[in-house]
């Protein structure tokens, strides 16, 4: 959790200096924090529906970016950030289907 979020501070940063070589460390820092950061969610706290939610919009949101701002010549990384990242929302949106089923 604290190694992605500092990863989304970098990122944000790094994105508000608008050059094109920010926006590409931006875009790295940006989606494999929000990747660790939805997997910190899920592992550590996979009882907590609210955290099973916001690790499953963590997830996506990181899915989205790593695939629709791809730099050239980064899909390697793009394609292997976003396989992590639809991992943890399988699980966390699995958590969530688990945890409203089992309440009453």
């Amino acid at each position: 959790m604290g190694l992605g979020s500092i990863g989304l501070a970098i990122a944000i940063v790094f994105a508000a200096d608008g050059s094109y070589w920010g926006l590409v460390i931006a875009w790295l820092f940006g989606t494999w924090g929000a990747m660790l950061v939805a997997w910190g969610l899920v592992a550590g706290w996979y009882r907590s529906l609210a955290a099973c939610v916001a690790s499953s919009l963590f997830a996506l949101a990181a899915i989205v970016v790593a695939l629709l701002f791809v730099p050239p010549g980064a899909w390697g990384v793009a394609i292997s950030c976003a396989i992590s990242c639809a991992l943890a929302l399988a699980f966390s949106t699995y958590q969530i289907y688990y945890l409203l089923r089992r309440q009453p």
